[in-house]
């Protein structure tokens, strides 16, 4: 018995110094901000000697890039139009849609949604198309046969899926919480939108983005409160020479649009950058 507790004494000297090695390590003490005088983001992009707005993030919940330099704005809320516009901020098309329904952008540009077909290049040009969402299939299905026992629902369930994937070359999924990755299908399959997944929006077309380097090591300057505390680390960042800061979650980037450099960030925007 007093072996157990000194066995157990010295675990817990061993966790104590473990905890304290990672702690000094990820040093949690906050810092103060190294260049007080290197001007932060938010205010740099609003010199507009230094940046044109192409479009910020208000009312938007991404930017997806698209062929001929042209840039799809995806709203934050059901009752506002999916846009398409150019780098001078000419709208191409724009469209409500329906979020209950898949979005799809295929390599060349094409666009959709709300069970049609828009054809690049000026979307005009549209055709009804037909769209499958297996989760959709199965859950009508399931309602039809509710009043059967849960085994043979189940099974009817089990034949009803191979039926319904057949046509497009696919077989049921195991049910499970990892690698779902590899069960994921949301493609054209003859002539059919076809999407077994949970997201209902995807882009084929993905234009480089470039990293906008450091010119020096992240500094913790606080932490955020919440259900866990987080912390809050300040980036220090610099283009052509310019410096900025910024929270380091923001990630900036830059992207080439129509041979001219833009900077890009995905909860700030769009911006030509003019020196």
């Amino acid at each position: 018995m007093e072996n157990q507790i000194i066995r157990k004494n010295s675990l817990m000297k061993y966790l104590l110094f473990f905890v304290l090695l990672t702690c000094i390590g990820c040093n949690p003490i906050p810092k103060k901000d190294k260049y007080p005088d290197v001007p932060q983001l938010i205010d740099l992009l609003k010199d507009e000697s230094k940046f044109r707005k192409v479009t910020d993030m208000t009312g938007l919940s991404s930017l997806v890039f698209l062929n001929d330099n042209r840039i799809l704005l995806k709203p934050d809320n059901s009752n506002s139009p999916i846009k398409v516009m150019d780098v001078d901020k000419n709208i191409v098309f724009e469209k409500i849609y329906d979020w209950s329904q898949p979005f799809y952008i295929d390599k060349q540009g094409n666009l959709y949604f709300n069970r049609k077909k828009f054809f690049y290049p000026d979307y005009k040009k549209q055709e009804d198309f037909r769209t499958v969402v297996i989760a959709d299939s199965l859950s009508k299905k399931s309602e039809e046969l509710k009043d059967l026992n849960d085994s043979l629902r189940m099974k009817a369930l089990a034949a009803y899926e191979l039926e319904i994937l057949k046509p497009y070359g696919l077989k049921p999924c195991p049910y499970t919480i990892v690698n779902t990755a590899r069960c994921d299908v949301f493609t054209v399959i003859d002539q059919t939108l076809v999407v077994r997944q949970t997201d209902l929006f995807k882009s084929e077309l993905d234009i480089p983005k470039t990293e906008i380097p450091k010119f020096d090591d992240d500094v913790l300057i606080g932490w955020r409160n919440g259900k866990l505390p987080s912390p809050d680390y300040l980036a220090y960042y610099e283009l052509k020479k310019q410096r900025f800061k910024c929270d380091d979650m923001i990630m900036p980037k830059t992207v080439t649009l129509k041979g001219r450099q833009y900077f890009f960030a995905p909860g700030l925007g769009l911006y030509q950058i003019l020196f």
